[in-house]
C-alpha cells in the first residue's frame, strides 16, 4: 500500500483524528483506489488511484548454445505470463522482447542469434486485468555469450 500523507496548507493532518482512509480493490493485481475523507473540523473527500503490479521474478539459469540461448526461471502463480527482453547492449537499447503467454512455462529458447556475441537478458512477469497489462519490475540482467 502506498503511504498516505494528508496536509491542510502546510499542516500535516493526523490519520484517525483528522481523516479516515479506505481502499478499494487493493488486494489483487490491477488498479486500486484510495479514498481520504475529512473528519471533525476537516470536511471533503479526495480519491486517487494506484497500480498493484505482479511480484518480480529472477532468472534461475541461462544456457548458451549455437546461435541460441535458453533462459529458465521458477514458476509464479497468479500471473498471465512472462516477458523476456534481450539485447547486445547492457542498457537494452535496440532490445527485442519475447512474450511467454503461459504462467506454467518455466523456460524459453531464443534462436537465430549471432555466434560469439554477448547478449544481456532479463525477465519480468505480467498479468492481464480487464484487457490491460500490469508488469512487474525487470529482473537483474544476466549476460550470456553465444557459442561459435
Amino acid at each position: 500500500m502506498p503511504t498516505i500523507t494528508v496536509k491542510y496548507g502546510k499542516k500535516a493532518l493526523k490519520k484517525g483524528t483528522d481523516y479516515t482512509v479506505s481502499y478499494k480493490n487493493s488486494k489483487t493485481i490491477g488498479t486500486a483506489t484510495v479514498t481520504v475523507k475529512g473528519k471533525g473540523k476537516y470536511t471533503g473527500t479526495a480519491e486517487a488511484t494506484f497500480k498493484i503490479n505482479p511480484k518480480a521474478i529472477a532468472i534461475s539459469k541461462l544456457i548458451a548454445g549455437k546461435t541460441q540461448f535458453t533462459v529458465k526461471w521458477k514458476k509464479q502463480t497468479g500471473i498471465t505470463g512472462y516477458q523476456i527482453e534481450y539485447s547486445l547492449k547492457m542498457n537494452f537499447a535496440n532490445s527485442k522482447k519475447v512474450t511467454v503467454k503461459k504462467a506454467k512455462t518455466v523456460s524459453a529458447t531464443i534462436k537465430k542469434l549471432k555466434a560469439g556475441k554477448k547478449y544481456y537478458v532479463r525477465i519480468r512477469t505480467y498479468k492481464v486485468v480487464k484487457k490491460k497489462n500490469y508488469y512487474s519490475a525487470w529482473s537483474k540482467a544476466q549476460a550470456v555469450t553465444i557459442q561459435e
